[in-house]
């Protein structure tokens, strides 16, 4: 062997193209012959790793939301990846996402690498958007749609291929509204994700600005046909996207209108797409790497498609402030069906897509309404489609919107101080001063999302507000909503990409470091003045988390109950908040228990108990020798190690080494200098 040739492809470039494809339920993996994940959706992407990426065994990954067990005959599948097998399938009829699929796997030639993907049988027909046959509406300058690049409409290339347009936007800098942005009201703006273009790598570091934002505008706007990522069109956008940006230009009109009777603190109206386009109004800039369908919201939304999503608070992308988000998911359009034929593969429900229905209930979607999409029954209530073609959303200030709510609950009595919205302390039960009224909202995995505190928190200490659990707020009515009512339910798992910090407190917020997204795409170019600083690193984590067990509400949908503990006294109730992943909190009678000048350990403690959270693992998980009976090993938690035998040689040194070194150099040079000469 003469020496060896070798390429890298960064793992960017391998998520890039195994995200393009997918839609509805399904999912692809890439594996190794160790049985080694390279690519798969639970894991984090490579951009947000913090160390060198731990592979995870793939039946870990296949079983992370089936109760702790890898589907039924997994092993088959993996087995045959491993094996180098050329094509195979199997029917699993409990898959990961706990609905039939069928698995589809094969090994990449002259590999050693295996992929796979998963397709339930909802998802067999894959359908793109289509562009409307007559695109005049979208022509003229107020209905056109823009690129999310701003001040690249005024770059020397962009007004002379595009003259004019930079001024008709009237693009706005560091306006009060939106600090450090640059912001544009006359439109919304599209952004493009990496998927959405056949070249992903090639978007994420060209740095030619101008040039991509006359490219993607003509293109958007244009009437080319639409020919996607063939070798032959050479084209720059996948089939489809174009398509997308015109059906949802329409919405643009509304968003321009709008009127918030209730709010008046809307950061941005917005909505994503599965296949990667994304539309804002007001108009602004993202960052080129931002992916509107991995994002929290859009997930969220997805996962329980017929709620009405509501985030936690956190820290806007674009650097607006401390912020809510309101999401509601879009489904496909609506499937033809006759209801005879409804009936007879379906029975008595629940029904697909385009069946007649009478409640939401009646539905696979959990979504029944009046469409005008095509079909029988086009003025009945009728199904939609259960897959999710995007997720509307709006952001509102925190303050806003914490104010509303607390508004909303507000005692008839105006000057009760039992209210929600009191300040004020009245007599507790027992004769003694101090009671008052404490209300929150939590979603469905116990994330506080309105808490009194969280106004006093300033927006660049994220970690005061940004995933605050009930167990850390209200410890004792999480233990009994926990163990006496079965409202919770604990779910464990070892997080083997997890990010630890050395200490908690403020972001750090020194000039030169990127804040907003303009900034963070110079920062590409740049790396900035100042180098970025991150007290975060990488270490392997054990994952408490917590779920919603709506039944336990029973038939009066609300649970009750009185509490002393070592943190707080007082008298709760919790109900659901219809048609939403929210929950209400009330407690009466609320009182901080008395505390002396020493630290309470036993309200520290009851906390720790039932909070929510990543906890560090330290010394070691998977050979681990401490006197637990059970360790993570047995469990088959822990990712396979490779014994590679490592030669020593190297790290002595002999007289015969150097002399070969310092001939092996003098022959090299020698070499050198005649090639020059």
């Amino acid at each position: 062997m003469i020496g060896v040739i070798g390429v890298d492809c960064t793992l960017d470039e391998i998520e890039f193209k195994m995200a393009r494809y997918q839609w509805g339920s399904v999912y692809s993996f890439l594996i190794n012959k160790e049985g080694e994940t390279i690519f798969h959706p639970l894991m984090k992407p490579s951009s947000n790793l913090k160390e060198d990426p731990i592979f995870i065994p793939i039946s870990q990954l296949e079983k992370e939301k089936s109760g702790g067990t890898a589907p039924a005959n997994f092993s088959i599948i993996e087995n045959g990846m491993r094996k180098g097998s050329s094509f195979g399938s199997l029917y699993v009829a409990d898959a990961r996402n706990g609905i039939p699929a069928t698995y589809f796997y094969a090994a990449l030639n002259d590999s050693e690498f295996g992929f796979a993907f998963s397709l339930s049988p909802t998802d067999q027909e894959y359908r793109r958007s289509k562009e409307p046959e007559d695109k005049t509406p979208f022509q003229s300058v107020d209905t056109r749609s823009y690129y999310n690049l701003l001040i690249e409409y005024n770059s020397t290339e962009a007004r002379k291929e595009l003259p004019g347009v930079f001024k008709y936007l009237q693009v706005k800098y560091n306006v009060d509204r939106y600090p450090g942005l640059r912001v544009t009201y006359e439109h919304s703006s599209i952004f493009l994700a990496p998927k959405c273009h056949c070249d992903s790598v090639e978007y994420i570091f060209n740095d030619d600005l101008a040039k991509k934002t006359v490219l993607a505008h003509k293109w958007i706007n244009g009437d080319e046909p639409d020919l996607g990522c063939s070798d032959a069109s050479g084209q720059r956008y996948e089939k489809g996207i174009r398509a997308d940006v015109l059906i949802t230009q329409p919405i643009e009109v509304e968003w321009k209108k709008r009127r918030f009777e209730a709010l008046d603190k809307v950061k941005w109206t917005y909505v994503g797409l599965r296949s990667g386009v994304f539309r804002t109004y007001p108009g602004h800039r993202s960052g080129r790497s931002y992916d509107p369908t991995a994002r929290p919201w859009y997930r969220r939304a997805a996962a329980d498609p017929s709620k009405t999503s509501i985030s936690t608070p956190y820290m806007d992308a674009a650097g607006v402030g401390k912020i809510i988000t309101i999401s509601q998911a879009l489904f496909e359009g609506m499937t033809p069906r006759n209801w005879s034929d409804c009936l007879e593969q379906h029975g008595d429900g629940p029904y697909p897509g385009g069946c007649l229905c009478l409640k939401d209930a009646d539905c696979k979607s959990r979504s029944c309404y009046v469409s005008q999409g095509p079909g029988p029954n086009k003025t009945k209530h009728r199904c939609a489609t259960e897959r999710v073609e995007g997720v509307t959303s709006l952001d509102i200030l925190y303050s806003d919107f914490h104010d509303k709510i607390m508004e909303i609950m507000k005692s008839s009595d105006a000057n009760s101080t039992r209210s929600c919205s009191s300040t004020s302390t009245y007599t507790c039960p027992n004769g003694e001063p101090g009671c008052r009224t404490r209300c929150y909202l939590f979603d469905t995995s116990a994330n506080m999302i309105v808490d009194p505190d969280f106004t006093l928190v300033k927006d660049i200490e994220v970690s005061k507000y940004s995933g605050v659990t009930m167990g850390k707020k209200e410890g004792e009515i999480m233990r009994e909503l926990i163990f006496k009512h079965g409202f919770f339910i604990r779910k464990d798992s070892v997080e083997f990409q997890g990010t630890c910090s050395i200490a908690g407190g403020q972001r750090v917020s020194l000039e030169g470091l990127p804040k907003n997204p303009e900034e963070q795409d110079n920062y590409y170019k740049t790396k900035g003045p100042i180098p970025k600083f991150s007290n975060d690193y990488g270490c392997i984590q054990d994952l408490v988390s917590f779920s919603v067990n709506r039944s336990a509400l029973g038939p009066s949908g609300m649970i009750t109950g009185n509490v002393t503990g070592p943190c707080m006294q007082g008298f709760y109730y919790v109900t659901a908040l219809p048609r939403t992943n929210l929950f209400l909190l009330v407690i009466e009678n609320w009182k901080n228990v008395q505390q002396s000048n020493f630290f309470n350990f036993n309200c520290r403690i009851t906390q720790k108990i039932v909070n929510a959270g990543a906890y560090r693992i330290i010394n070691g998980t998977c050979a681990d020798e401490a006197e637990s009976t059970v360790t993570l090993s047995e469990q088959n938690k822990c990712p396979q190690l490779t014994n590679i035998e490592i030669p020593c040689d190297y790290q002595t040194a002999s007289t015969h080494t150097l002399s070969l070194l310092i001939s092996t150099s003098l022959t090299f040079f020698y070499i050198l200098y005649h090639f020059i000469m």
